[in-house]
């Protein structure tokens, strides 16, 4: 199961197997295969380039994942950095960022959110959210107070590339490919592909092929 324990650098590694008994000591937890962990985690930093399963809550500074990890439980992690498939139920964190999928089961609650990808969410509240679409993304509520969606232009892709919201609120709020239900904002941009149901604005400074929208 351990393929390397460092006491001096307080660092532990994992290739495979179910984990029920960590020590708090160790500040790196390494996954390098498919690991499950059957109880809380409270540690520094955790890198995770394999299969990674958290069943207990979750408490770190930084989460790296770059293949599949799940967290199933409660969270509060400082930052999270991931280039995978990461589906997390709910929790805290001050960042996420980088690239690949992120499910979001429950409630995330966070500062700012910075991503290209594809998202799929029941509920994210954040300060500042970025999102490059390379996918079909889904946001059932989605609380900013700076939004700011479009389409991922570096890769060529046959996905069709476009969130749906049921709402999105905000204080400044850009967005393209979205089709929403409500959006509601001090100030929105609405650019190209968009379909919006409902909009409730005080300034709007363009707006550009929404098919289906009412005002208040």
């Amino acid at each position: 199961m351990t393929n390397e324990q460092n006491e001096n650098l307080r660092s532990i590694s994992f290739a495979s197997g179910t984990v029920k008994d960590l020590p708090t000591t160790y500040e790196l937890l390494k996954i390098r295969g498919s690991v499950a962990f059957h109880q809380d985690i409270h540690t520094k930093t955790i890198s995770t380039h394999g299969h990674s399963s958290f069943r207990g809550d979750v408490v770190a500074d930084i989460l790296k994942s770059s293949e599949s990890c799940v967290l199933k439980n409660h969270f509060v992690i400082k930052e999270i950095v991931n280039a995978g498939n990461l589906k997390i139920k709910k929790g805290k964190t001050t960042k996420i960022s980088g690239s690949g999928k992120l499910t979001v089961e429950d409630i995330l609650q966070l500062e700012k959110v910075d991503l290209t990808g594809i998202v799929q969410a029941k509920e994210i509240h954040t300060n500042q959210f970025q999102l490059k679409l390379s996918g079909e993304c889904s946001i059932e509520r989605l609380i900013a107070d700076e939004a700011h969606i479009e389409k991922e232009r570096i890769t060529i892709s046959l996905l069709r590339k476009k969130l749906t919201c049921t709402h999105i609120k905000g204080k400044i709020l850009e967005i393209s490919y979205t089709d929403a239900e409500i959006v509601e904002g001090d100030t929105v941009v609405i650019g190209k592909n968009c379909n919006i149901q409902t909009l409730y604005y005080k300034k709007i400074t363009a707006f550009l092929q929404v098919l289906t929208w009412s005002t208040s």
